[in-house]
């Protein structure tokens, strides 16, 4: 039996091995028999490392390209394959453009671990950066700018200054990227780059301005009247960057607004600069992006007048509802302009209620807004829901609940009695600790402050209330709730309530005193020496008068309580009754301080006084008002690292300062491109209202450059001119298939267009984008494109017009296949 197990054992190892080795050699062999797609290359990486060495010194360019696909699958796995870094420095000098993307990507991911190994591929760099193909060029460069070496950086320095006015936008972009990154290597380089990001500032292509708005706040955050001549023009490229670049010309634009213009003022006229600078901002609050909103909320809040803050409201909103992570940084925002300007989400209350799917720390920041918008006009919606939140389950929820309700009794007098009752009975009935400690502060704070005096209607008095208070002492077991109630019995001593039960109250105190938290401990000790100051008064008051006939009884209580203090386990505590008896010393204890006690009683009682402050749940955020809305220290509540606050709004604004040539002229200089009002594509919105429009690239769509610098990152754009060149190629198909015997006949008859040319007439009108303006509607078919087919009654001049724009839209219709494909 024995040895027909150990055969069995043996068999089963084998099989063992032989499966394994045969799902080696399929994955060894797919690259023979043509299996290894891209997701196998993810899939099987790993298995292949070993050979990957002898791959990438290969002659054979398919095993090289391979190796290098599979090196990034692993790093896309979060392998570590820096080993293999000498072996890719290699292959830089590669004549394959897709191998080399792949060299470059692996160099960055690595470059600034291996940085010796890096140097050896500078040279190769440094001839990519002259190379005929302008992603090489970016490329290049982008890895050089990645090398973190400061021997190099006069090297990069040059590239970047050389490239900074390359003809190719994308190039121009990667110099401008390059300039954050040579400053933070190397802060000597910091005037050299100033001059050449200051050439830089006449950046006319959209993709690129974003990156040099970047460069510029990086190298020159103090040099804003630099930007002086290129301020409209920013506002005009404003919707037409790229969603990265919006934010940070935003940005850029915010501080020089800061620096340059006045304080708004309401009913005071605006400088014609600062509304454009708001008009030019105002679409961006519809983008899709939520970092493009939320910079663009953050400029109207710190640039606009109060009257346009409403302007923010449903953008933040909207923010609000994507995920939790954006959710808490949009709610951060809207508390921290509801602090100031509470109006404004007055009609969006309802979107800050609580849902049962939020994120702790989304539910909390909410709770905070809602005690923020208690007003009479949110009352009749807020307060109902903020009362069902008391009976949550969540004690975060239940906690906070309590904090809205005492604003809200603080604010709306009319909501007073209500809220007060409601946080009565939670302090009396709930069985929570934490939230009846915090119903009790808060009835505490509503006493002592006066509100439930002013309200307008009460049905209990102070009695019934303290009485009631009294009562629920021994339903309590938080320590918080019950030194409220020794708390108020002390603030409220001389009341008929405290000439009638005070002292019950203190000898239930002094009964359990052991088994008190800190705070009830240090609450029956003020409490104490309260009534024994006060029954020490010369003067007849309604307290004294009770407590004449338990003298000698309360002069018991009040040794016996500070005796236990005196060996309680807690410091605190100890130190409180030290402090508490030289105020209202023992008799037969400290006899040397009876004869001049008279003299304190007085002083004493007010110092109690004027320490019998209440302790309310907090209502207000961690979240300074202070700091820029929207970054990272505004969200976090403390200021961190690299954050820049806006400057303070100037005394003396400069005045007459050129701020480049007007909107409207840069807009005529492109008013061949009109434009399109489509909401939510690349983060713009349409601008009907707007009175400027934005200037386009007026460069020939001959120049494939020039073509994705106006086309780039604008997908609507490209929609409609591979619309309008589908309708073109059409109308030539149609107009080039008419037979030229039917031409002449119909050339001798003068008959009408034919059905084709009426389709591609009517289906070109449809396609055309709507123009705002009331001439172009009335000019009707007078003012059509160049490219259209034109209604001659003469076929044959159509003919050879067909055959014109043929050629001329040839370039634009190859652009447009690429984009298809």
């Amino acid at each position: 039996m024995a040895e027909y197990l150990s055969k069995a054992m043996a068999f089963a190892q084998d099989a063992a091995k032989l499966s394994v080795r045969l799902s080696e050699g399929l994955v060894d062999n797919a690259l023979d028999f043509g299996l290894d797609t891209p997701g196998s290359f993810y899939d099987h990486a790993e298995f292949r490392l070993g050979q990957t060495r002898r791959e990438l010194n290969s002659g054979s360019e398919k095993e090289r390209l391979a190796a290098m696909k599979r090196l990034l699958a692993c790093v896309a796995k979060g392998y570590d394959v820096s080993e293999y870094f000498a072996d890719v420095v290699k292959n830089v000098a590669t004549g394959s453009l897709e191998k080399r993307r792949l060299v470059y990507m692996f160099l960055l991911r690595y470059a600034e671990q291996e940085q010796d190994l890096a140097l050896l591929s500078v040279n190769t760099f440094q001839r990519d950066v002259a190379d005929s193909d302008a992603e090489i060029r970016a490329m290049a460069l982008r890895v050089m700018s990645s090398i973190r070496v400061q021997a190099i950086g006069a090297v990069v320095t040059v590239a970047v200054r050389r490239l900074a006015g390359d003809s190719s936008p994308h190039v121009r972009r990667t110099a401008a990227l390059a300039v954050p990154k040579l400053l933070r290597l190397d802060a000597g380089l910091r005037e050299e780059l100033q001059a050449v990001v200051n050439s830089m500032l006449g950046e006319g292509s959209a993709l690129a301005v974003g990156a040099v708005a970047k460069a510029f706040r990086t190298v020159s955050p103090q040099q804003l009247p630099h930007a002086h001549a290129h301020f409209r023009r920013w506002c005009a490229q404003l919707g037409d960057a790229d969603e990265w670049g919006q934010l940070e010309l935003v940005r850029l634009l915010a501080a020089y607004a800061r620096t340059q213009f006045a304080r708004p003022v309401e009913g005071s006229r605006l400088d014609t600069d600062h509304t454009l600078l708001l008009q030019a901002v105002a679409p961006l609050l519809h983008s899709r992006n939520r970092a493009v909103v939320m910079g663009a909320c953050a400029a109207v809040s710190h640039l606009a007048p109060e009257s346009q803050l409403h302007l923010v409201a449903k953008p933040l909103v909207r923010v609000m509802r994507g995920s939790r992570e954006s959710a808490y940084v949009a709610l951060t925002a809207v508390l921290q302009v509801a602090q100031r300007h509470p109006q404004v989400f007055y009609p969006h209350v309802r979107s800050f209620f609580v849902a049962a799917a939020d994120a702790p720390f989304v539910r909390r920041v909410k709770l905070q807004v809602l005690a923020e918008l208690a007003a009479a006009e949110t009352a009749p919606a807020m307060v109902g829901e903020v009362a069902a939140y008391t009976q949550s389950p969540l004690l975060d929820v239940a906690e906070g609940a309590v904090r809205v309700l005492l604003r809200c009794a603080q604010r709306v007098r009319s909501a007073t009695v209500d809220c007060f009752q409601s946080l009565l009975l939670l302090a009396g009935n709930d069985q929570r600790p934490p939230v009846c400690a915090a119903a009790m502060r808060a009835v505490r704070a509503l006493l002592l402050d006066g509100t439930l005096r002013d309200a307008d209607s009460r049905a209990m008095t102070l009695y019934d209330i303290l009485c009631f208070v009294a009562r629920s002492l021994d339903k309590f077991t938080a320590d918080g709730a019950r030194s409220c109630v020794f708390a108020l019995v002390a603030d409220f001593a001389e009341s008929r309530f405290g000439s009638q039960h005070a002292l019950d109250v203190l000898r239930a105190g002094i009964r359990g005193f052991g088994q008190e938290g800190l705070e009830a401990k240090m609450q029956i000790l003020e409490l104490s020496t309260r009534l024994y100051l006060c029954a020490q008064k010369e003067s007849d008051g309604v307290l004294a008068e009770a407590l004449k006939p338990h003298c000698e009884y309360l002069q018991q209580l009040h040794a016996h309580v500070f005796t236990l203090a005196r060996y309680d386990v807690s410091f605190q505590v100890r130190d409180r009754a030290r402090c508490l008896r030289a105020l209202a010393p023992l008799a037969g204890y400290d006899d040397a301080l009876v004869e001049t006690a008279s003299h304190v009683v007085e002083a004493g009682l007010e110092l109690l006084g004027s320490s019998a402050t209440s302790n309310p749940p907090a209502c207000t955020s961690k979240h300074s008002t202070g700091y820029t809305l929207g970054s990272l220290s505004q969200a976090v509540g403390r200021e961190v690292s690299g954050y820049e606050p806006l400057a303070d709004w100037p005394e003396n604004p400069p005045k007459n300062v050129d701020r480049g040539p007007q909107v409207s002229v840069l807009a005529a200089a492109a008013s061949h491109a009109q434009p399109i009002a489509v909401a939510g594509i690349s983060g713009r919105a349409g601008r009907a209202d707007a009175g400027y429009s934005t200037p386009r690239s007026t460069a020939d769509d001959d120049d494939l450059d020039a073509f994705l610098d106006s086309a780039d990152d604008q997908p609507a754009k490209r929609i409609v001119q591979a619309q309008r060149s589908a309708v073109v190629f059409e109308q030539m198909y149609s107009s080039s298939s008419v037979d030229s015997s039917e031409t002449e006949s119909e050339s001798e008859n003068e008959s009408e267009p034919s059905d084709a040319e009426s389709e591609a007439e009517s289906e070109t009108t449809s396609l055309r984008p709507e123009n705002n303006s009331d001439s172009d509607r009335t000019s009707g078919s007078s003012h059509s494109d160049a490219g259209l087919l034109a209604n001659d009654q003469h076929a044959s001049a159509d003919l050879i017009q067909t055959q014109q724009q043929q050629q001329q839209q040839q370039p634009l219709l190859e652009d447009t296949s690429k984009y298809w494909q």
